[in-house]
C-alpha cells in the first residue's frame, strides 16, 4: 500500500471491489481491505475481510490491523494471537507476516510498559490541540495513535497504515520516542487521525470517483506505473535473496568437500606405514611368491609390483599416497634383496 492520495486510494476501492465482486477472489479482498484501511475505515475492512480464508497470511495481518483500528484493545491481543498461531512461516508471504506479527506483539507489549524494550518505533506526526496527540510508526509497519505523557505513551487506537513499505525509518525504542514526542516532534508531519474512525462518506467516495476521463485514465496510468515499480523492486529483492541462497549452498558444498579431504586424510594418516621385510617369509610374502620361488617368478612379481609404484603412476595424487608408494618402492627393493642375494644374481 505505497503513499498515495485520497483520490488515487477511492480510485483503487473502486477497482478492488470490482475485482472483488466479479472474481469473488481472496487476494482481491485483502487488497480492497487494505485500501480501505488506509482510509481510515476499519469497520468497513473487516466486513470485506471476514470471509477471507483464515490461512491466507495477508488477510489475517489486515483483519488484526482492523481490529486495533476499530479502537477495540481489549480484542486485539486475542485476534493478534489467533494470527499467530494460525499463519504459518512457509513462503516469502508466510515469513513477512509472521515476522511482523512478532514485531507488532513486541510494539504493544512495549507500549503498555510491559515489554522487554525490543520494538523499534518511528514518529510521524504529532497534535497539540484539541487534544494532545501523537502519530507513530512501528517496524511491523503498523501505524499507533497515542496519547503522550511525560513517561508513556498511552495507546487510543492503531491509524491507517501505508504498508510495509513504512517500516524502514522504525529504528527508535519507545523510551527515545517518548523524548521526542516530548519535545513536539513531527516527524513526517503527517496528519494525525481522530480518537475513533469515521465509517465511509458515499458523498466523499464518489466525488473521488467522479473525475473527468482524462483526470482518471491519467491516475489509473500512475497507479500502475507505482504497481509496476513495486513488482520491479520485488523481482529484485527476490533475485538478490535467490543470489544469496546460492552463495549458501556454494558454501555448504565447499565446506562438505574440505570435510570429507580431511576425513580421507585422517584414515590415510592413522593407517600404518608400509614395513621392510627382515626374513625371506616376509620378503616372499610381500612379493607374492611361494618361498622357494624361482629367480624368473621373484623378478617378474618384484617388475610387476614395482611397476605400480613408479613416481609416473602416482603423480598427482594425495601426498600420502605418493609416501607411502615410496615407501612401498623401499620394501619391495629390499625384498629383492633377501630372496637374491647379489650373490646369486650373477
Amino acid at each position: 500500500m505505497p503513499a498515495r492520495s485520497e483520490a488515487d486510494r477511492w480510485q483503487q476501492v473502486a477497482l478492488l471491489g470490482m475485482a472483488t465482486v466479479l472474481a469473488d477472489d481472496d487476494d482481491a479482498r485483502v487488497g480492497l481491505g487494505a485500501a480501505l484501511l488506509a482510509l481510515d475505515h476499519p469497520a468497513e475492512a473487516g466486513r470485506v475481510l471476514a470471509p477471507v480464508d483464515p490461512e491466507h497470511p495477508w488477510g489475517r495481518w489486515w483483519s488484526v490491523i482492523a481490529v486495533g483500528q476499530n479502537g477495540d484493545l481489549d480484542a486485539i491481543d486475542g485476534a493478534l494471537h489467533a494470527a499467530r498461531a494460525a499463519v504459518r512461516p512457509k513462503g516469502a508471504d508466510g515469513r513477512d507476516v509472521s515476522r511482523m506479527l512478532a514485531d507488532l506483539a513486541a510494539e504493544l507489549a512495549d507500549l503498555s510498559g510491559e515489554g522487554e524494550g525490543t520494538a523499534r518505533f518511528t514518529v510521524l506526526g504529532h497534535q497539540a490541540r484539541p487534544a494532545r496527540r501523537a502519530l507513530i510508526g512501528g517496524r511491523s509497519s503498523a501505524v499507533y495513535v497515542v496519547d503522550p505523557s511525560w513517561d508513556s505513551l498511552g495507546l487510543v487506537r492503531l491509524g491507517p497504515s501505508d504498508g510495509p513499505a513504512s517500516r524502514n525509518g522504525a529504528h527508535l525504542g519507545v523510551d527515545e520516542i517518548i523524548e521526542l514526542v516530548r519535545r513536539g516532534e513531527a516527524g513526517q508531519g503527517r496528519r494525525v487521525p481522530g480518537d475513533a474512525a469515521d465509517p465511509v462518506d458515499p458523498d466523499r467516495m464518489l466525488d473521488a470517483l467522479h473525475d473527468d476521463p482524462q483526470t482518471r485514465d491519467a491516475q489509473l496510468l500512475h497507479l500502475a506505473e507505482e504497481v509496476r515499480e513495486e513488482r520491479k523492486e520485488l523481482l529484485a529483492e527476490r533475485a538478490r535473496l535467490a543470489e544469496e541462497w546460492s552463495t549458501v549452498d556454494a558454501e555448504k558444498l565447499r565446506a562438505r568437500k574440505a570435510r570429507e579431504r580431511a576425513e580421507a586424510t585422517a584414515q590415510a594418516a592413522a593407517r600404518p606405514s608400509v614395513e621392510v621385510p627382515t626374513t625371506a617369509d616376509e620378503a616372499a610374502a610381500l612379493l607374492g611368491v611361494a618361498p622357494g620361488a624361482s629367480r624368473s617368478t621373484i623378478q617378474r612379481h618384484w617388475r610387476e609390483l614395482l611397476a605400480g609404484c613408479h613416481p609416473d603412476r602416482v603423480s598427482g595424487l594425495h601426498p600420502l599416497l605418493t609416501e607411502r608408494a615410496g615407501e612401498l618402492s623401499v620394501a619391495l627393493n629390499r625384498a629383492r634383496e633377501i630372496l637374491l642375494p647379489p650373490v646369486r644374481r650373477r
